[in-house]
């Protein structure tokens, strides 16, 4: 469809499965799942063959550092994610990136860890960081819940492996 990426939302939460979804979308100027493949050409006596890896996948952020604590309200006032990032370092988190225009969102569990901090004088201070991605996101319409097989992340998936999704929407 082509839609621009506006109005996206980004929560991380942690403990996975357990914790309070913190929204760090303010703080956020770009947010990319990328998948690797690795593929290596292999000549062998009997031919040249292509072997393929295992993809692995990514979360890219760029950001606006935001260093605040947060505040419980009213009004209610999230962490900064470079403070978030730095609190929860070495933590698995569940990640929700919502997409409204495409009425798509990503789920996964990414290992946190943090950012840079200062910058440049007279300038925002911006920052990136890529997550890596403890098995591999599920892409799925708003509003989905969904269902995993094992013993160690979402609704206790130690192998990420997706089983699949019930949506779950007002009609």
């Amino acid at each position: 469809m082509g839609n621009y990426f506006d109005d996206v939302t980004l929560t991380l939460t942690v403990p996975t499965g357990t914790g309070t979804a913190v929204d760090v979308s303010c703080d956020v100027t770009a947010a990319t799942l990328t998948p690797d493949t690795p593929e290596e050409i292999r000549k062998r006596l009997c031919g040249q063959k292509t072997v393929t890896g295992t993809t692995t996948w990514v979360l890219e952020l760029e950001y606006d550092q935001n260093w605040a604590e947060g505040e419980a309200g009213p009004p209610v006032v999230p962490i900064g994610l470079s403070l978030f990032l730095s609190e929860n370092a070495g933590a698995l988190a569940d990640f929700t990136v919502e997409w409204p225009l495409e009425d798509t969102q990503a789920t996964g569990v990414v290992r946190l860890k943090p950012g840079p901090f200062g910058g440049t004088a007279g300038e925002i201070a911006e920052a990136s960081v890529s997550l890596g991605l403890d098995g591999e996101p599920v892409f799925a319409p708003i509003g989905t819940t969904t269902t995993t097989t094992g013993t160690g992340g979402p609704e206790g998936d130690e192998t990420g492996e997706t089983v699949g999704y019930e949506k779950k929407r007002a009609a």
